[in-house]
């Protein structure tokens, strides 16, 4: 694989444990000297593909690669300068919960204050409700990925000339980068986004996005494209359920600009409809006809996919006595 010559020291705990794993996953040799406290399921995730170090932590150090550590990695011979003189070609790559050198460096921080303080957490749930985090740690994951970036740019970048690398992440960083959406419309309007739910906000009124079938969710919603909206209406027209919509002239109005009780009468009219339809069936006819919907896969169609079983995407781990499937390497290599 890609990386397969590659060593990887990870002396993270929770937060940048994701960042060997990744590589792991990628073909590099992972070895860690670092465990997190979560659940089972959850650290076998950001283990799975690394070995546990065995022997003198140094000289793992001087024969690796790359090292990824994180704040609680701050013994005299783990600093960045000690590293450096050990061995000057190491990629040293610190994921920290804040900006190195910034006024929150040492500010304590866990996963949940990283999502609010990232603004992330103000976007996810239903208006008038309170805040929603994300399944998992996903700032911790977050910057996990932008560590593993990190540590292959930095790979890059000794190609050309040679030298060792240092790279810092932040978790808090990382977690607004993915947040674009709300710092751009602070920097250009001045407002602080709010949640919408269940809502695609559109000009002055707001559509659904997520709807019930027959078996389980789909998504799909009013928009301006009228090539979609009649092919919707053609086929809720087949079982007779089209109602007012029928009489719709796509090409005169702009949704964007229709009222919100209009709106919420002709999403009434869709949503009987998608109810009488299961997923397979909505998915077949959205490919045929061009209906712009896409069916809300669950966890246990995921993990029963043909599909993603032919790519040989899963792999086997032990976790807690049983055996559970985790996604495999990111990339396989094919022969010709």
């Amino acid at each position: 694989m890609m990386l397969s010559h590659i060593k990887v020291v990870d002396l993270t705990r929770d937060l940048g444990a994701y960042a060997g794993a990744l590589l792991a996953r990628m073909g590099a040799t992972v070895v860690t000297a670092g465990a997190g406290d979560r659940d089972a399921s959850e650290l076998a995730m950001d283990q799975f593909g690394k070995q546990i170090a065995s022997g003198s932590l140094l000289d793992l150090i001087d024969n690796a690669h790359i090292v990824f550590r994180g704040p609680e990695a701050c013994a005299p011979e783990l600093t960045p300068e000690a590293l450096s003189a050990r061995n000057p070609r190491l990629i040293d790559v610190a994921i920290l919960p804040f900006d190195k050198g910034r006024a929150n460096q040492a500010r304590p921080a866990t996963d949940l204050t990283i999502m609010a303080r990232s603004g992330l957490m103000t976007i996810v749930g239903d208006p008038g409700r309170p805040p929603l985090t994300l399944p998992g740690r996903q700032a911790w994951a977050l910057a996990g990925i932008q560590g593993a970036i990190a540590a292959l740019t930095a790979l890059n970048a000794r190609a050309a000339d040679g030298r060792g690398q240092q790279a810092w992440v932040s978790a808090y960083r990382s977690a607004v980068l993915a947040n674009y959406r709300e710092p751009l419309t602070w920097d250009r309007v001045g407002k602080v986004g709010t949640r919408t739910g269940n809502l695609l906000i559109r000009g002055k009124s707001g559509v659904r996005q997520v709807w019930a079938a027959k078996d389980g969710w789909v998504t799909w919603a009013l928009v301006d494209n009228q090539p979609m909206m009649r092919a919707t209406v053609a086929r809720m027209a087949e079982d007779n359920m089209a109602g007012e919509l029928a009489d719709v002239d796509w090409d005169s109005i702009l949704v964007a600009d229709m009222p919100q009780d209009v709106l919420h009468r002709w999403e009434a009219v869709v949503e009987a409809w998608l109810a009488t339809r299961d997923r397979a069936t909505l998915t077949r006819l959205s490919n045929q006809y061009g209906m712009g919907l896409s069916a809300i896969s669950e966890v246990s169609d995921v993990l029963a996919s043909d599909h993603l079983a032919a790519r040989g995407l899963w792999e086997e781990a032990e976790v807690e006595g049983r055996t559970v499937k985790m996604p495999g390497p990111l990339f396989r290599e094919v022969a010709p």
